[in-house]
């Protein structure tokens, strides 16, 4: 089974996936990219007005085979 590394760039800065994970396929990964990000954003959101984050996977041969974004920005109205 393929092993990919989900590396992370938020407001934290950029943290790279060292240890990665065995995915059965692409659908898995993009599964897996998806949940991180929502993941993050739920975390960071409550005290941001403003939330980018991105997620971009690699495979065993270190090329970049997926990126995940989200970007939320919120802004109350008077």
């Amino acid at each position: 089974m393929p092993r990919y590394f989900f590396d992370i760039v938020n407001g934290q800065g950029p943290m790279r996936d060292d240890e990665g994970v065995e995915l059965l396929d692409p659908e898995t990964v993009r599964k897996v990219a998806a949940r991180i990000v929502s993941d993050l954003a739920r975390d960071e959101m409550p005290g941001e007005q403003a939330v980018e984050i991105t997620v971009n996977v690699r495979d065993e041969s270190d090329r970049k085979v997926f990126i995940g974004k989200m970007h939320f920005a919120g802004q109350w109205q008077s």
